[in-house]
């Protein structure tokens, strides 16, 4: 017994959530080859055809008609106009169509992200409720943030996808439709059959509409696309049965055998079925075909060993520098570095020094903020966007003049100025003569004036004269006869470091050798705690004002900071005390009475003598036959040489040198310490000296030892169980994120 269902029947669909995960970081991972590729995404790229087709995939996956036509569900937040226009561009279409035709219009119109984010709406959950199912990836709510996020770092991406109607030139696979077999009548049989003999009886046979219909016709494609269809099809098979002639021609010219041409039936065309515009198929494929269908991973790219200073920008940023800053189409980055602006002040800048195959570019980088819209910006890259500050035509370049020991360097410009920007307008008002920065390293500094020099003089601009290259020798005519008036003395200069220094008294030693660190029971105030067992173990370490309660000894994930010098302590049995301040109330438990006296001591010692803020004094350090001058360089040093004496250290105060280099763990608390030069001297106090680099400490260091004849010992943990090691461990710790990163 046979029962007639409707026409619109679905079977039930099943779907779950258990690949979901999955899904995700493969299209993550496909986020991530585009983010790299440099010229327009389109069709013909691997990577963005797959990028598509599971966005394809992603939409479709769910749809409680499982048939891929999500364009029902899109049109409720598309303007009747828009909608009015895809189905004028995609023709006489159906819903599959249209939805293939949107999902290409989102990627090359960047509002595939809009949509996404409209979506995440709960004013918009209804909509999905009415077409979705519940487990698909639209309704699952932490997968539609993840893929609406990654849709917004392809904002820098340009796609280029063809229209739903375009036509590859390549021969498509054939793809015929079984025709759909129709149960007749005996009535409607009988007459069919006498209408057959009635026309087999006569001589013309009459125009009747056949009862087979073919199977093209079942496909609703429109029948100008059929038309187009079959002009390439045979412009292209005779353009190929018209080379095998002349082929064949002079193949018997030649007396060898001639080989047929196979011709191709005008009904093998028909049945040919046209392409999603390059895509794969117009079925979408479920999560469980992608899935499986995934090559093996690529190696990822080898990361470049950047020299000290050096700095590599993403293929996003070049791609947009390239766009909107640079001034000729065909400029080209050579090198780019972080260089310092205005060190010997309070306002250090850091800037980034790129040089072209044309010119020479001052950046400044601001971080983006999720508070406000940064305003006009230039490039926009997953963190942040570069701004333009100075370009510096190599033609117009006059001089290059080199610090000591490479430490700085100025550009003079000649009487055409350099141009700068104001707002991202580039004025060219000859105003800016010169560009003064540091690099505050010897290493680093050759590296940046060797790659300079190489520039302008293989530049691909005309160069009228070429630049003059002053190596040092300028600087040291103003450096050394400034520093012998200060000095009242001849000098002999042996080397000079750019960094910053601290001096540590005595008294001051003694405030920060107050120190401890260990583990404590820590809880919240208001949390009932019955025992240590029930209360969170935290690594604890007093460093200056603060203390850092870490999850662990590895100082890596820190839970909480307290600053002592805003809180007070208060006893509150016999192994525990508790802490109140803006950070919170905090009631730490000792495991030992000695334990908790000793974190009594030192916390009561804090809180009674605060420590003064130590404030690390940018200088240009320079050692001379007998002593350590400290110096600081006035703002128009390179035009009257002005500079300040800070200290002189004589060298035969020396009484250890100790290096301190930072932890080989970039996730330490520690990571971010400079490389410091610790002098001890025989009044009991310290000089700090923070370099910039780990290769600058070591010729510093080197530089030290030649000259004073002492050697360094280097801070580890057996020393800093001494007095002296606790005291520049404590420093240290303290002097973090002193150089611009």
């Amino acid at each position: 017994m046979y029962h007639m269902l409707p026409y619109s029947y679905r079977p039930q669909a099943h779907y779950t959530r258990a690949q979901h995960g999955e899904f995700q970081n493969l299209i993550e991972r496909f986020v991530n080859k585009i983010l790299r590729e440099t010229d327009i995404v389109d069709a013909d790229n691997v990577d963005g055809r797959k990028l598509f087709n599971s966005i394809d995939t992603f939409f479709s996956y769910g749809l409680l008609t499982a048939d891929g036509t999500y364009w029902r569900f899109i049109r409720q937040f598309l303007p009747r106009a828009e909608q009015k226009m895809l189905i004028a561009e995609c023709g006489n279409a159906n819903d599959r169509f249209l939805s293939i035709g949107w999902l290409k219009t989102s990627f090359n119109k960047g509002t595939l992200y809009f949509m996404l984010l409209a979506l995440t709406n709960q004013i918009n959950k209804i909509y999905l409720n009415k077409y979705y199912h519940i487990n698909s990836c639209l309704r699952n709510n932490g997968l539609l943030e993840a893929v609406a996020e990654l849709m917004d770092r392809l904002n820098t991406v340009q796609f280029a996808f063809y229209t739903s109607r375009q036509l590859r030139e390549e021969p498509i696979p054939a793809a015929v439709v079984e025709p759909y077999v129709v149960q007749v009548s005996s009535r409607a049989a009988a007459r069919q059959r006498k209408l057959t003999e009635k026309e087999a009886s006569q001589e013309v046979v009459p125009n009747v509409i056949p009862t087979e219909i073919p199977s093209i016709l079942t496909q609703a494609i429109d029948q100008d696309v059929l038309l187009d269809e079959l002009v390439r099809n045979r412009h292209n098979r005779l353009n190929t049965e018209l080379y095998d002639a002349q082929r064949v021609e002079e193949i018997d010219e030649d007396g060898e055998a001639s080989t047929s041409v196979v011709e191709e039936k005008l009904e093998d065309v028909m049945t040919k079925k046209m392409s999603c515009a390059h895509m794969e198929s117009m079925d979408p494929d479920g999560i469980e075909q992608i899935l499986a269908s995934v090559e093996p991973e690529e190696p990822e790219m080898p990361e470049f060993n950047l020299a000290d200073g050096e700095y590599q920008m993403s293929q996003g940023d070049v791609l947009h520098l390239a766009i909107n800053v640079f001034e000729k189409s065909s400029e080209k980055i050579i090198e780019c570095f972080k260089v310092l602006e205005n060190f010997h002040s309070d306002c250090i800048k850091l800037r980034y020094f790129v040089m072209t195959n044309y010119n020479v570019y001052v950046f400044k980088y601001r971080y983006k903020t999720h508070s406000g819209s940064p305003g006009k910006t230039t490039n926009l890259s997953s963190e942040g966007f570069f701004i333009p500050v100075v370009r510096m035509a190599h033609d117009r370049i006059k001089a290059i003049k080199i610090s000591i020991d490479n430490l700085s360097f100025m550009l003079e410009a000649n009487e055409n100025g350099f141009s700068h920007f104001i707002e991202n307008v580039e004025r060219d008002d000859k105003s800016v003569f010169t560009y003064t920065a540091a690099l505050a390293g010897l290493e680093c500094g050759a590296h940046l004036i060797n790659s300079l020099i190489q520039v302008v003089e293989h530049s691909s601009r005309q160069l009228s004269e070429r630049a003059e290259v002053d190596d040092h020798i300028g600087y040291m005519c103003m450096l050394q006869p400034n520093l012998e008036k200060q000095l009242s003395r001849t000098i002999d200069i042996r080397s000079a470091a750019l960094c910053f220094w601290y001096e540590q008294s005595y008294a001051e030693r003694e405030k920060s050798m107050t120190t401890k660190s260990g583990y404590l029971f820590k809880t919240s105030v208001g949390t009932w705690m019955k025992g240590s067992e029930e209360a969170d173990q935290r690594y604890c370490m007093i460093v200056g004002n603060c203390l850092h309660v870490f999850l662990d000894s590895n100082c890596k994930s820190e839970d909480v900071v307290i600053n002592l010098s805003t809180s007070t302590l208060h006893n509150m049995g016999r192994v525990t005390f508790q802490l109140r301040g803006p950070e919170g109330q905090f009631e730490f438990e000792s495991s030992a009475q000695e334990d908790y006296a000793e974190w009594m001591a030192v916390l009561g010692q804090i809180m009674e003598n605060k420590a003064t803020p130590q404030y690390m004094t940018p200088c240009l350090t320079v050692l001379l036959e007998g002593s350590i001058a400290v110096v600081q360089e006035g703002e128009k040093f390179w035009a009257d040489g002005f500079l300040r004496l800070l200290n002189e250290i004589p060298g035969d105060s020396f009484q250890q040198v100790i290096v301190v280099h930072p932890p080989k763990d970039k996730d330490s608390f520690f990571a971010n310490r400079a490389p410091a030069l610790c002098l001890v001297t025989a009044d009991q106090s310290i000089h700090y000296f923070f370099l910039r680099f780990t290769k600058e400490l070591e010729r510093f260091t080197n530089s030290v030892e030649v000259t004073f004849g002492l050697k360094h010992q280097k801070l580890d943990d057996q020393m800093m169980q001494t007095p002296i090691g606790k005291t520049i461990h404590n420093t240290c710790c303290l002097a973090k994120n002193l150089w611009p990163i």
